[in-house]
C-alpha cells in the first residue's frame, strides 16, 4: 500500500471513524455499505460504458483494508472475510488483512451479468471424480509459512484456471478471527489422485503444516464452488 496506482484494480481504505457520541448506532456499517456501493455502482457504469472511452479503466476488483481483531466482526458482518494475519507491526497488538471482492460485471454480447475476480469454469465434480478435504495446521512461525502461504493462494488459482475444481480457506471462530486452521476442497477422481494434487500444494511440500487428507460424501445436500 505504499504505491498509489490511480488506475489499479485494488482499492484500500485507510480507516472508517466514526466521532465517539454517534458511535454503536449503525452510522460506520451504513457509511462503509455505502461506499461500497459507491464502488459497485462505479464497475457496473464503466463496463457498460466500455471504460467511458478511457483505455485505462480497469475495474475495481477487490476492496482490503487493515483491522485489529476486536473490530474483524463488524468488517466481516459487511461482507469482508479476514485474509490471515498481517506481518505489518505497527504497535503492540496485532493486525489482519481483510478484503471484499467487488462483482465485475461481463457486457460481452450484451450480457451484463456479474462475475467476480474468483470466477471459475468448474463448481462441481465431473460424473467420475468425488470430493476429498485437506485440513491443516501451521507447524511454523508465520514468517516462515508467509511466502509459500502466497505462493499456495498463487498455486489454487492457477489449479482454477485450468480447470480443476478446488476451493481454499481456513475456519475462523464468532469473531471472524482466524486460528482453526485451513481447509481446502477439491474434486479428483481417486484419492491417490487427490494426494497427488496435495503434495504438490507450496505449504505441505515446504513441511509448513500438519496436514490430513480425507474423502468426503455428502449424505445430506452436496457442495458447490462458486
Amino acid at each position: 500500500m505504499s504505491t498509489h496506482t490511480p488506475t489499479g484494480s485494488l482499492l484500500a481504505i485507510h480507516s472508517v471513524v466514526v466521532l465517539e457520541e454517534y458511535r454503536r448506532k449503525g452510522v460506520a456499517t451504513a457509511m462503509l455499505q455505502n461506499y461500497l456501493e459507491l464502488i459497485q455502482d462505479y464497475n457496473d457504469k464503466m463496463t457498460t460504458a466500455g471504460g467511458n472511452g478511457d483505455d485505462e479503466y480497469v475495474p475495481i476488483q477487490s476492496v482490503v483494508l487493515l483491522a485489529k481483531s476486536h473490530l474483524l466482526s463488524f468488517y466481516v458482518d459487511c461482507g469482508f472475510r479476514v485474509n490471515r494475519p498481517s506481518p505489518i507491526v505497527h504497535g503492540q497488538e496485532q493486525w489482519y488483512e481483510l478484503e471484499k471482492i467487488m462483482a465485475i460485471p461481463s457486457s460481452v454480447d450484451g450480457d451484463t451479468s456479474s462475475v467476480t475476480a474468483d470466477t471459475i469454469t468448474k463448481n462441481i465434480p465431473a460424473n467420475a471424480e468425488g470430493w476429498y478435504c485437506k485440513t491443516e495446521t501451521f507447524k511454523k512461525t508465520f514468517p516462515f509459512v508467509k511466502p509459500h502461504l502466497e505462493a499456495h493462494k498463487s498455486w489454487v488459482h492457477d489449479l482454477r484456471r485450468q480447470g480443476v475444481c478446488i476451493t481454499s480457506g481456513y475456519r475462523v471462530d464468532a469473531d471472524g478471527k482466524p486460528g482453526g486452521g485451513g481447509l481446502m476442497f477439491l474434486a479428483a477422481g481417486s484419492y491417490v489422485e487427490a494426494l497427488e494434487v496435495v503434495l504438490q500444494d507450496p505449504l505441505v511440500a515446504n513441511d509448513c503444516v500438519d496436514w490430513e487428507l480425507n474423502g468426503w460424501i455428502g449424505q445430506v445436500g452436496d457442495v458447490q464452488m462458486r
